[in-house]
């Protein structure tokens, strides 16, 4: 099998520690798994990874978009909730400094609802999506 390009690594030692060293394409961090019945941990949980990734890609997709068309987004912020439960929620509010004009803002929201890490997730949970445009 060939080497993949992207790749992650977690070791959870030995013993009842909750924090699992992460590696992600070199890069370490650590992880704590929440107890059952405990607060959520201040650090990186796996549902704030998943987040993580969500937003990464979102930003990434919408600043290559607005710049395919040149226009220069300008501060591109992505934040994204992650709501437990039956079923499972991500709420994930985009916003673009740069305003847009409303036929390519509406290109713009397929763009964000079709980024990889929302293609591979949507089976999974449903992610509700709030896209706000120009100064604010």
């Amino acid at each position: 099998m060939g080497e993949s390009n992207v790749w992650s690594t977690a070791r959870l030692p030995t013993g009842d520690g909750r924090a699992a060293g992460v590696t992600v394409n070199g890069l370490e961090l650590s992880c704590e798994i929440p107890a059952d019945l405990g607060p959520e941990p201040a650090g990186a949980t796996p549902f704030g990874l998943l987040a993580g990734s969500l937003s990464a890609c979102t930003a990434m997709s919408v600043r290559t978009f607005l710049q395919l068309w040149h226009i220069e987004p300008g501060e591109v912020t992505v934040h994204v909730g992650f709501r437990t439960g039956s079923p499972p929620m991500m709420d994930r509010r985009v916003t673009v400094e740069a305003e847009v004009n409303p036929d390519l803002r509406e290109q713009l929201a397929a763009v964000v609802d079709h980024t990889p890490v929302t293609v591979l997730l949507r089976d999974a949970l449903t992610i509700r999506t709030e896209l706000t445009t120009g100064a604010s």
